[in-house]
């Protein structure tokens, strides 16, 4: 089970660094191609639907890797185990959050699903649907954080 998890892993950060160069890429030539009065229509939606996807499977990764924006001026001269204790309620709550954007994520995908991008025959469900499917990915993330502290907690 852990191998699997490792190469979905790897896969998840593939992913975000090919999207990543892939949008860089369909702007510069977007912008070029306009600037020679022959626009691409398509990059920009393209660009949009890869943006939403990478940004929060970017975010899974940077949970994973414990690279998200953290503020321990404040706990840091707290006793171990209570800056312990504020650790496992905040992965608690995030954890209460992402349940929440994948109840609601999952609605707005249904919601938007006649929605259609301007130059593509997409349905627009395929954006919103980034947000629950990584927020799912983030839940896993955050229960394996949790049982980690859990087990350490008096290390």
């Amino acid at each position: 089970m852990k191998t699997v998890f490792k190469y979905f892993c790897k896969i998840e950060e593939i992913f975000c660094g090919i999207s990543f160069i892939s949008i860089v890429s369909l702007v510069f030539i977007s912008a070029v191609a306009r600037g020679l009065n022959h626009p691409i229509p398509w990059s920009i939606d393209i660009s949009q639907l890869l943006l939403a996807w990478t940004a929060f499977l970017g975010a899974d990764v940077a949970f994973r890797e414990h690279n998200l924006v953290g503020i321990d001026l404040v706990t840091r001269k707290f006793p171990v185990k209570m800056q312990r204790s504020i650790e496992l309620l905040v992965l608690i709550l995030m954890l209460v959050a992402l349940v929440i954007f994948i109840i609601f994520g999952v609605k707005l995908s249904i919601d938007s699903y006649k929605r259609a991008f301007q130059t593509l025959t997409l349905s627009y469900s395929f954006v919103t649907m980034s947000l629950p499917v990584a927020s799912a990915f983030m839940s896993v993330t955050a229960i394996r954080q949790i049982v980690e502290r859990i087990k350490t907690f008096n290390n």
